[in-house]
């Protein structure tokens, strides 16, 4: 990994390679910041992680309407470091614009995480070895959606109390995916937002996800944006989404405020922003539904056999592997029609982008979980060779039907980072007090 380096525009954004940031190079260049800016720039630890790591964040600006900035809540959505950074430069830039706001920006919301991807970030080419050393955090460990599954770890708790003091008028999280298109969740509509988010977009040649599956039922606001349901409707609805409202994004309703989950992807591909209807969608959702039964199938056999020789249950990578096959087989079912849904919402009208997002997340979660287990194996014993050779053709073969059926072009990091930048700007603006 290059050094985080903020003495040029390219250089805060990402190292000269086009990498994302290690969180330990956001936290020394939020220090360098304070130590050049110290009137407008306040640098704080507010918890700590399940491991010990302090929660960092920064302040810039000193006005009486607050903004929170959450990044690294996933850890294979490594961008946020990098716009947080580039973020607090811009608004620095511009004193008599940012007038009356003090934007908080917390650096890594997951350093544990992080840690444990640091250095694994997407690079242009190479999504073979992104998915080899993949990890993401089960649905309990993550920050921002535990709370919805009934646990509150540190890292929540920090979160949860800084929304607390605050009471910010807005809230961004910054998020990514691996091969898709951009687009953004809101918890409430912001007139507005969806024209500045299209602009954006176009001017920065970024496909917009017209399908998304984790918005499959909610209302969209426009291409790519999409309205969060209340906390009572969220949680009577589809598999992917019934849980949002006991997040961390619905807590700054207590005080007027809204929530906007900003969401950028590694590799882009047009698949994605293809709106053409499809009549006829039954073929396309089976083959979807079998592909991911037979790929998590795999997986589940190579697990057994290496059962004997696994870590403990409290292994992160290990829980984030089971976790994740678990959730496969209620995501294909509801996919399926073959598979009666009688108290399921109606499906929504398919389009190609909906098809494709269904097919990239029959590739992705097998590939995701083949790629943990690979990570648990390698420093195994030699009785789980047979098993670790076979999850290294199966990574293999799967990133080339990836490739194959989506062609994802990599995003640089700038780009990456101007997306997210000119999205949480414009919702600043929109959402700001008089």
């Amino acid at each position: 990994m290059i050094p985080f380096d903020i003495s040029t525009e390219a250089g805060r954004t990402a190292g000269v390679d086009d990498r994302y940031p290690v969180p330990g190079s956001v936290v020394a260049a939020a220090h360098r910041l304070v130590a050049a800016r110290p009137r407008e720039c306040r640098l704080r630890v507010v918890g700590a992680s399940r491991g010990g790591r302090p929660l960092h964040l920064l302040s810039v600006g000193s006005g009486p309407h607050q903004v929170l900035v959450v990044a690294g809540a996933h850890a294979n959505e490594p961008v946020g470091g990098a716009t947080v950074v580039e973020l607090a430069h811009r608004v620095l830039a511009d004193p008599v614009r940012w007038a009356g706001v003090t934007w908080n920006l917390l650096l890594c919301v997951d350093p544990d995480a992080a840690a444990l991807a640091a250095g694994r970030g997407g690079h242009p080419g190479e999504l073979r070895g992104y998915f080899r050393d993949f990890y993401r955090q089960a649905p309990e460990d993550q920050p921002e959606w535990a709370p919805s599954v009934g646990v509150l770890p540190p890292e929540s708790a920090a979160l949860l109390s800084l929304i607390e003091e605050l009471r910010p008028f807005l809230q961004c999280s910054l998020h990514g995916s691996e091969v898709g298109g951009t687009f953004l969740q809101s918890t409430r509509e912001l007139p507005g937002l969806a024209e500045s988010f299209s602009r954006s977009s176009a001017g920065l040649g970024i496909p917009v996800d017209a399908g998304p599956y984790d918005t499959f039922y909610w209302p969209s606001l426009g291409p790519g944006v999409y309205l969060m349901p209340p906390v009572p409707e969220v949680e009577r609805s589809a598999p992917a989404s019934w849980a949002v409202g006991t997040t961390t994004w619905h807590a700054p309703h207590r005080f007027g405020g809204t929530t906007v989950i900003v969401e950028v992807p590694h590799w882009t591909t047009e698949r994605m922003a293809d709106v053409t209807p499809i009549a006829d969608p039954v073929a396309g959702l089976a083959a979807a539904a079998d592909r991911m039964r037979l790929g998590v199938g795999l997986v589940e056999e190579l697990l057994t056999v290496a059962g004997p020789h696994l870590p403990d249950g409290s292994d992160p990578l290990l829980r984030s592997l089971r976790a994740s096959l678990t959730a496969c087989a209620p995501l294909a079912d509801d996919w399926d029609p073959r598979v009666p849904q009688p108290e399921a919402p109606p499906w929504p009208a398919m389009t190609a982008a909906r098809q494709a997002g269904l097919e990239a997340w029959a590739l992705r979660l097998p590939l995701r979980s083949a790629a943990m287990l690979r990570r648990v194996l390698a420093a195994g014993p030699s009785a789980v060779a047979a098993p670790r050779a076979e999850l290294d053709r199966l990574i293999e073969r799967w990133c080339a039907e990836y490739e194959a059926a989506f062609r994802p072009r990599w995003l640089p990091v700038a780009r990456q980072v101007e997306q997210q930048i000119n999205v949480v700007q414009a919702a600043v603006e929109l959402a700001r007090p008089a």
